[in-house]
């Protein structure tokens, strides 16, 4: 029986990798669930190709660029940024770039070896915190099994994503910071610990919010003698200049190479910025992210209650860690929509509140090991009922929701367009809108793709092909968007240009759930 215990965590552990993995068999070759995660690729396939620009430069004839120029780059803001006339996509060139040498080795399938590989090292991360928190081995498998199994963060370890890596980062770096808490915070742990926190910053500009709050936390700790704001006891001072130098060092090099230290992503910030226009969007941002934190993650509920019971209950009392890891994550909560861009659109649950989740999970499971020791009035069972079915609820939103709308739903539309644009013979490509560009990248050697969003797009480009000797185009319509801001396609558009009369003929030659796809005939 206590060997069974003692291997039960390792087994659960085992048991997440495997599903991790069943997870990232549901996902098709080269079809991302973001879109924008086939503009990380581009990148990515750029560099494992030996061109180390991190602009896309995307190889077609001169004549195809002056008409991007024009107007009809196949991507545009927020995605995509044109800086001293070099397209830009807008997310942190450190993940293409990490992610291209397993894509030149593995092909499409490498793109998912780092995300899969960081949720493993944030469960193990999981595990030595629990340990340190003096959790036995029973205790510690539930934790397991809430944080694997009821929570949104594993449905990313099967996703393009960056979220997974720089959540593994910064949790190992906390995890270093409290599990040695009560033996010596060497030097060496000082450092690394710094340099993984601060190296989040690079994969993800959310936890630049992580990085404020320890900076001023361990600051102030300087000054005021209270145990709460002292996060780090020992060589401190050594840690923040670890920490500050590794965000140095990035902001150094996205000054480099985009002439701005917070690199593309901060256009989506600061472009047309309004000071009362942030502070709307943020308590908008707060408001549907804590909710939808909430709703992915229920077993939140369990870590809040506790911590408000342990206000009047002694015996319930939170240790110092647990009230500075609480700490941490409201303010994290508070930080984090004042430095985004948006609620993160297609996402499961809050992708820019994953680090909370093992955060609060902890505290949730050492709640629940203080009560499982109260016999009186069946508290420990109450206490056990109620995590029962707050996992219920979280492994039905999360396992069986989540799996079927992250991972099967719109696969066969997408498949079957895929699919089509490889078979057609047609070299270029409209879109209307550009998460179709994105969305098909793998066919970016084969075709080449404007982004003609109104009627007027669509006929410069007809009359730029016409130029060019092209006589058909496909033009795509995805089913999200609305095609010449009209319900219906037109069978024919007129153009005129230097007294010379020509016509594009649209004529329906596929269509499922998804996407309606036309072929234009320029006469």
């Amino acid at each position: 029986m206590n060997k069974l215990k003692a291997t039960a965590p390792l087994f659960i552990i085992l048991s997440g990798v495997i599903f991790s993995l069943y997870l990232r068999s549901q996902v098709p070759d080269d079809i991302y669930f973001s879109s924008d995660g086939g503009l990380k690729a581009l990148l990515a396939k750029q560099l494992s190709s030996g061109n180390l620009r991190f602009d896309l430069n995307l190889q077609v004839p001169p004549w195809v660029h002056n008409i991007w120029d024009s107007g009809l780059y196949p991507f545009e803001p927020p995605f995509s940024y044109k800086i001293s006339n070099l397209y830009y996509i807008t997310f942190p060139f450190t993940f293409p770039l990490v992610t291209a040498p397993f894509y030149a080795i593995f092909g499409y399938r490498g793109f998912y070896i780092i995300p899969l590989i960081s949720a493993w090292i944030i469960w193990v991360n999981y595990y030595r915190l629990c340990q340190s928190f003096k959790l036995d081995n029973f205790m510690i498998s539930l934790g397991l099994i809430t944080l694997i199994f009821a929570s949104p963060l594993t449905m990313y370890s099967g996703m393009y994503w960056e979220h997974t890596l720089a959540v593994a980062l910064a949790f190992s770096g906390l995890v270093m910071i409290f599990s040695d808490r009560e033996n010596q915070f060497t030097n060496k742990a000082a450092i690394l610990s710094g340099m993984l926190i601060g190296l989040s910053v690079w994969f993800r500009p959310e936890f630049l919010a992580l990085v404020a709050i320890l900076i001023i936390l361990i600051t102030a700790s300087f000054i005021m003698k209270f145990d709460l704001i002292t996060i780090i006891k020992n060589k401190r001072t050594i840690f923040l200049a670890s920490l500050i130098l590794t965000i140095l060092c990035f902001f150094i090099l996205n000054k480099i190479i985009y002439n701005n230290p917070l690199g593309a992503h901060a256009f989506q910030v600061v472009e047309n910025f309004s000071l009362s226009d942030r502070l709307l969007k943020s308590c908008r941002f707060f408001n549907e992210l804590k909710n939808n934190l909430l709703k992915h993650f229920p077993i939140i509920y369990f870590g809040l209650a506790i911590c408000f019971i342990s206000i009047f209950k002694t015996n319930l009392r939170l240790k110092t860690a647990s009230k500075q890891i609480l700490l941490i994550s409201f303010l994290f909560l508070l930080i984090v929509p004042i430095l985004i861009p948006s609620d993160g659109g297609k996402q499961w649950g809050s992708r820019f509140l994953l680090i909370i989740i093992p955060l609060v999970n902890v505290i949730a499971i050492s709640g629940l090991e203080k009560t499982w020791r109260i016999q009186q009035f069946g508290i420990r069972y109450i206490s056990t009922g109620i995590l029962a079915v707050l996992f219920i609820l979280g492994f039905n939103i999360n396992i069986i929701e989540g799996t079927e709308t992250s991972y099967q739903k719109d696969k066969k539309e997408n498949i079957e367009l895929l699919d089509f644009l490889r078979k057609d013979s047609n070299k270029i490509v409209a879109v209307a809108n550009q998460y179709v560009g994105q969305s098909f990248e793998a066919t970016f050697k084969q075709k080449i793709f404007f982004l003609t969003k109104k009627p007027e797009d669509l006929s410069k480009l007809a009359l730029a092909l016409n130029e060019q000797g092209y006589k058909t185009f496909l033009y795509v319509c995805p089913f999200y968007d609305k095609c010449f801001s009209s319900p219906t396609i037109p069978d024919q558009v007129k153009l005129v240009r230097k007294q010379k009369r020509l016509t594009i003929q649209l004529r329906k030659i596929k269509e499922n759930k998804r996407y309606r796809i036309e072929e234009a005939t320029i006469f």
